[in-house]
């Protein structure tokens, strides 16, 4: 199992998805969508980026109940997730403990970018209903991912990948990807 995170808009979807394309056959799970999936059908919710505002005690059970459904769908996964999750009541951890607890986890990969490229990509997506911050605010989240995925790293015992997504390489992006899920 190969877990990918990044700060949203460092470009982690638009890489798997063109991994994907490439490798049809290769099994890619959005964590976020599986806590989604469970959303809707429990909630009733209708907006992905709802979720951040739920009671922490919500939020952490969709985390539950997501990774029990990630057992269920093989070993060799390659799961698109977050390092963390900016909420009202502060940045909450995307694989905390009990998710990871529960998986077999062989390497992390961490997308990133500069703090200026991220800005850019974020107000051009228009399929999601993100914050807008600045620039100041995307580097300290930049900052907490980082550890985040440090920590996870150091509780899987697991490695980590950095790729350095960069405007105009996705194509490099992609290659350095590749290599990294063959580990």
């Amino acid at each position: 199992m190969i877990i990918v995170m990044g700060t949203p808009g460092a470009g982690k979807t638009t890489i798997i998805r063109e991994f994907r394309k490439r490798h049809p056959n290769a099994n890619v799970v959005s964590f976020g969508t599986l806590m989604f999936e469970i959303a809707s059908h429990e909630l009733g919710m209708q907006n992905r980026d709802d979720m951040r505002r739920l009671k922490r005690s919500e939020f952490r059970s969709l985390q539950n109940k997501a990774a029990n459904r990630l057992l269920t769908l093989g070993k060799e996964i390659i799961v698109d997730t977050h390092a963390s999750v900016k909420t009202a009541d502060g940045y909450y951890p995307g694989f905390p403990y009990y998710v990871l607890s529960k998986l077999s986890v062989d390497a992390f990969i961490y997308i990133h970018a500069s703090v200026k490229e991220i800005l850019g990509r974020r107000k051009k997506d228009r399929s999601r209903k993100r914050d807008i911050e600045s620039e100041h605010n995307i580097y300290f989240h930049e900052q907490i991912n980082l550890s985040m995925v440090c920590s996870y790293s150091s509780y899987a015992n697991a490695p980590i990948k950095f790729i350095l997504n960069e405007d105009g390489k996705l194509e490099q992006s992609i290659k350095m990807f590749e290599e990294c899920v063959r580990i």
